[in-house]
């Protein structure tokens, strides 16, 4: 149980006053104080080490009396007052931040503590700018372990495999190595909806009700852009990724779940929202998931070592995840069925890359290969405003500085032994793939750090 602090117990405090007199002097003393007392912590502070933004911030529709602490590429957490300008990151167990060095009424340092590390962001700090070959030395010295591909123009500049694939005596990780990509097979999936809606076979705005017979009445109205957008307010998920599921066992358990809140109002991040929308190209293609992409993506886009089962995977060319240095299974060695995996990760996660077939993704998506460039431009487009994981929200990418020449789409991807990364710079042709067989936070600033150095 955490302790109530003088913030959150002045915050309850003018809140109860509130509901009972909205001209009470005394309340509206206190609800200013509490603001004033939050927003010297508001601001963006850099990672200068990685380049990482870290933004503290309240809400306006919260009237600026919750304080939330933000990293792209993670989920905004709120912070909950536990000291003199100390806080803990609310249900995340043994992080902390405290706020030093207060001039002219802002904190110019925030001190983040981890499991792993402590972190000291800067405010309006500066990244520090590595070039390529000193990134590759840090990463070595770091025991890193994956493949790392950077092109510019469709050229590549930077290719690299570390660390090991498997536990035998030759078990090296090499370019060619593939790899559980995770969340960024919901960019596929996107694209396989994208796809039928250019051929007039679906339309975003059709609803779950036209293509599923049990949706209860607080989900009828859940269209398809909701779903692409993670704003339909569906759980994130229903059981584990590699557990036996029916659809229609996955079906029942999706409808009888409780909203995370009302339909279109957030963004709720939803991994069986996109086993839905793989369930709905199943139903309007007449075809497998992994069959429709693999005969409207992979195959038109050249991508031959991309897929679940489809791809004639040769020995050893999975690589094995590791979880503290030992090995576990490939992630095709596990409880999938004959056609891949079931329905807690059908289509939200689990396809098997390699970094150039990746490669050839960002081509094909820049080429409009697979879809046209009306399309492309709606699939890469802010759709939804976050305040969580990335600023914005496309379909099946987060969107950061929309209608800049910096204009970035991205998006990463986790499990418990695989860790992914893929940005694309499309007005300045830069392509950053990072694949790792190991679930290490450190992993999500590689990109990052590239990107700092390529576009000085």
């Amino acid at each position: 149980m955490k302790r109530t602090n003088a913030i959150l117990l002045l915050l309850i405090t003018s809140l109860s006053l509130m509901s009972f007199s909205c001209t009470n002097s005394k309340t509206k003393t206190k609800k200013a104080n509490t603001i004033n007392s939050l927003q010297q912590y508001v601001g963006e502070y850099i990672y200068e080490a990685v380049g990482i933004p870290i933004s503290i911030y309240t809400k306006e529709r919260e009237n600026h009396t919750k304080l939330y602490l933000f990293v792209t590429g993670d989920r905004e957490t709120e912070l909950i007052a536990t000291g003199a300008h100390k806080f803990s990151l609310k249900n995340e167990e043994g992080f902390n931040v405290e706020f030093e060095k207060l001039e002219n009424g802002v904190f110019k340092e925030l001190i983040l503590r981890q499991p792993h590390g402590t972190v000291k962001g800067i405010r309006n700090g500066k990244a520090i700018i590595d070039d390529l070959t000193t990134i590759d030395k840090k990463l070595i010295k770091k025991g890193f372990s994956g493949v790392i591909l950077v092109a510019k123009n469709d050229n590549i500049i930077f290719n690299k495999a570390y660390g090991k694939k498997n536990s035998k005596e030759n078990g090296l990780n090499d370019i060619n190595t593939v790899f559980d990509i995770c969340s960024i097979t919901k960019q596929f999936t996107a694209a396989g909806i994208l796809k039928l809606s250019m051929e007039n076979k679906i339309s975003l705005d059709d609803k779950l009700l036209k293509y599923f017979n049990t949706v209860p009445n607080d989900k009828k109205n859940i269209t398809i852009h909701q779903l692409l957008t993670h704003s339909s307010g569906l759980v994130d998920g229903i059981g584990g990724d590699y557990d036996t599921i029916t659809e229609e066992d996955f079906l029942n358990q999706v409808f009888s779940s409780k909203l995370m809140s009302p339909i279109g109002e957030n963004f709720n991040y939803s991994n069986i929202g996109y086993s839905l929308l793989g369930l709905i190209i199943e139903k309007v293609s007449g075809k497998n998931y992994e069959t429709f992409l693999n005969e409207t993506i992979f195959k038109p886009s050249k991508m031959y070592h991309t897929g679940y089962v489809i791809p004639k995977w040769e020995k050893d060319e999975v690589a094995n995840g590791f979880l503290d240095g030992k090995e576990a299974k490939k992630p095709n060695e596990e409880n999938w069925s004959a056609k891949g995996p079931y329905l807690n990760l059908k289509a939200n996660g689990g396809i098997l890359s390699n970094a150039n077939d990746m490669l050839l993704w960002s081509k094909a998506i820049r080429n409009n290969v697979v879809l046209d460039v009306k399309t492309t431009s709606k699939y890469l487009y802010p759709h939804l405003q976050t305040e969580s994981l990335y600023s914005n929200y496309g379909y099946g990418w987060g969107i950061e500085n929309n209608g800049s020449e910096h204009k970035l789409v991205l998006h990463g991807g986790a499990s418990d032994l695989f860790a992914t990364d893929m940005w694309m710079y499309p007005n300045k042709g830069i392509t950053i793939i990072v694949l790792s067989n190991t679930q290490e936070e450190y992993v999500y600033s590689i990109a990052r750090k590239i990107s700092n150095f390529l576009l000085q």
